[in-house]
């Protein structure tokens, strides 16, 4: 890929200009920068080669936030992932109950048999999840009665250790296309590598991977590289489902373009092409997924149709309130009503806005919307809206609310599920109603991060990315001092 033009403006209108420091453009970083000598000015000197690049930086934090994360599930990794207090250390993951529980102890291509348990995930978590199971049964066969088989006979160690290890390298990928994403603020990209959403939430299930595959689908998008950003989109949809948002918000920007004759923005040939990336890319990864076992391939689309209302989402806050809980049938026609209701507000949005949105912009509100209407909230799906935060409204107060409650959600349905699947007396167990009041708390916060966006699209003077000085490293009341003139 090359390298963005410094001159020519990208498919959002915005120019590739000069890094910015963050202590120059966000209010919270310029107000504590005070302690430490103060805001970046005007003649701050940048080096032009130097070890302490911004990647190089923001790979050293990213892997410091792994260590973090690593740590954060040492209870599990020594105790193991079973009983109720996986719940109270807070260290519960998919990755590790499955080894069992979808028989990858068995057989490592055990999703794709259908003689073993159902594995209701989508084409390439399929794949990955096999082929980590390969190394993991791989590994246990060479190392398995060697001084460095610490895993003992607890297989499932091993394959969450190896899960995690590949997710640190998709973290890593993700940090990075977002810095690329970013443009001239590539340090917004430090908030990927150190947040604490997937901090918690990166070992419990395989939602990096769709994460990094979405990041550079953006990248290539700003880069002009349909295919390849239609191709990735594709990727990542064989990952998760929510990578195809992205689709939505790029028709969002033909359609205006198209209503408005604005020869200069993205058209439909142009969506066109991010399509049929995006159809190839998926049809090349699931038909021979199909083909080899249609039934294993299917049992992800049954099972998304088929569930009810699932933890920590606006349906089970109505099963907890309301004397009748809520039919799986009813749940799905109105998440999917909500959804489209949604999406024709976007549609709306990108219409109406004094000027064309940023594509990121329009991709959050409608991946924010299916997590307000959706049918389950999982505590790992937070790491979906982390890189699209960052690209869409990078101002560090509305991320630190939006952490605060996702935080405070993460540890209220551990213990709610501990008050489960637990035996306590009502006094040593989380009340129901904090658990509740949790849940509202995390949708109240995506939804006060989409209304940010809405207002910078509509108020595009607002968008502190589109600004170019929307933060002057020295406030206006406080004149800038003028050194004497050299004789």
């Amino acid at each position: 890929m090359n390298p963005p033009s410094t001159t020519t403006p990208g498919p959002d209108g915005l120019r590739p200009d000069a890094p910015q420091p963050l202590s120059s453009t966000d209010p919270v970083l310029r107000h504590l920068s005070d302690r430490a000598g103060g805001p970046a000015g005007s003649r701050l000197r940048r080096r032009r080669r130097r070890f302490w690049s911004v990647p190089t930086v923001l790979t050293a934090l990213t892997m410091v936030a792994v260590l973090i994360s690593a740590v954060s599930v040492q209870y599990c990794r020594i105790n193991g992932w079973s009983g109720v207090s996986m719940y109270h250390w807070g260290c519960y993951s998919d990755v590790a109950a499955l080894w069992s529980s979808r028989d990858f102890d068995v057989s490592s291509w055990a999703p794709f048999d259908e003689a073993l348990a159902a594995f209701e995930y989508p084409a390439l978590t399929m794949v990955l999840a096999s082929l980590t199971a390969v190394v993991t049964h791989g590994l246990d066969a060479v190392l398995g009665r060697t001084a460095l088989a610490y895993w003992e006979d607890e297989g499932g160690l091993l394959y969450w250790d190896v899960t995690f290890l590949f997710a640190a390298g998709a973290w890593l990928v993700l940090v990075l296309a977002t810095m690329k994403a970013a443009g001239h603020r590539p340090w917004d990209a430090a908030v990927v590598a150190l947040s604490p959403a997937i901090i918690l939430g990166i070992g419990i299930n395989w939602d990096i991977f769709a994460a990094a595959a979405l990041a550079l689908a953006v990248l290539c998008y700003l880069r002009g590289q349909w295919w390849l950003a239609g191709v990735l989109i594709g990727v990542g949809l064989s990952f998760k489902l929510y990578p195809l948002f992205m689709l939505g918000a790029v028709f969002t920007l033909a359609a205006r373009s198209w209503i408005k004759q604005d020869e200069s923005g993205i058209g439909w040939p142009d969506f066109a092409r991010v399509a049929g990336g995006t159809a190839a890319a998926w049809l090349v990864i699931n038909v021979p997924v199909m083909l080899v076992s249609f039934e294993s391939w299917v049992r992800f689309f049954v099972y998304s149709s088929e569930r009810g209302a699932g933890y920590s989402s606006v349906w089970h806050v109505w099963d907890e309130l309301a004397e009748t809980s809520p039919s799986a049938e009813t749940v799905s026609l109105w998440s999917f009503l909500l959804f489209a209701a949604a999406c024709a507000a976007v549609l709306v949005i990108g219409v109406t806005a004094p000027q064309p949105p940023r594509m990121v912009q329009l991709l959050l509100l409608i991946v924010a919307a299916f997590l307000l209407v959706n049918k389950v909230y999982s505590p790992q799906f937070m790491i979906w809206l982390v890189p699209l935060m960052v690209l869409a409204a990078p101002r560090l107060r509305d991320i630190l609310i939006w952490h605060g409650f996702q935080i405070l959600h993460f540890w209220a349905v551990w213990m709610y599920l501990a008050q489960v699947v637990g035996d306590y007396e009502q006094q040593h167990s989380f009340d129901p109603a904090l658990y509740v009041a949790a849940v509202i708390g995390h949708l109240a916060a995506t939804g006060y991060i989409a209304a940010q966006v809405i207002a910078d699209i509509y108020r595009p003077e607002r968008d502190v990315v589109r600004a170019p000085d929307p933060a002057p490293s020295v406030p206006a009341a406080l004149p800038r001092r003028t050194l004497p003139q050299q004789p």
